[in-house]
């Protein structure tokens, strides 16, 4: 049995009609479905809305920036002002080597900074694995150096291997600690990189 728009649209009276109680109150089930068989107009398509990676806020913005270019920036500095004129006005065989390593290992935990920057704050996948590997390699290039200075240079100072101690020891202890930690534990990671 078909029925068209008039004959759907005159059973709105009937259906308040018979779904009141005896007071006159409409029923609360029953004024939906009248409502229900009142409406015809058309389906609505359904919409789909498209997927927008979650924002990068927060602490997590402000590990994005340090990755991305304050790291980068001081090693790069570094390098430039303080590590390349020493070279150059170096003697020492042992020393030369030593700062050799120093920049290469330096420039390419910059590199690897940026990368890492980059996959957190686009949200990409793996984006947190990768800076957790990146903590993990900065730590341990940072101790290898200073093991690798001590072996190498035994003429230091009490002053400079505190100094040396200080730059690659505790520092690189400290900043992994504190990052390691908020990756591991924190909501806003978890929540940003769900699934990613």
């Amino acid at each position: 049995l078909h029925r068209g728009p008039m004959a759907v649209s005159s059973l709105g009276p009937l259906m308040n009609r018979l779904c009141t109680t005896l007071d006159g109150e409409p029923l609360q089930s029953c004024a939906s479905l009248s409502a229900t068989l009142v409406n015809t107009s058309e389906p609505r398509a359904a919409t789909i809305e498209p997927t927008v990676p979650p924002a990068v806020v927060g602490w997590l913005l402000f590990l994005c920036i340090i990755l991305t270019l304050v790291f980068p920036a001081t090693t790069l500095y570094r390098i430039l002002a303080q590590t390349l004129p020493s070279l150059l006005g170096e003697q020492s065989p042992r020393s030369i080597f030593l700062l050799i390593v120093y920049c290469v290992v330096s420039a390419g935990l910059a590199v690897l900074s940026v990368i890492a920057g980059l996959k957190l704050w686009l949200v990409r996948p793996g984006a947190v694995r990768f800076a957790r590997r990146w903590l993990w390699a900065y730590l341990i290039a940072n101790f290898a150096y200073f093991g690798l200075s001590v072996f190498i240079a035994k003429h230091l100072t009490s002053l400079s291997l505190a100094a040396m101690g200080l730059n690659h020891v505790a520092g690189p202890i400290a900043s992994f600690a504190i990052w390691y930690f908020y990756l591991e534990h924190s909501k806003r990671v978890r929540e940003t990189y769900l699934g990613r």
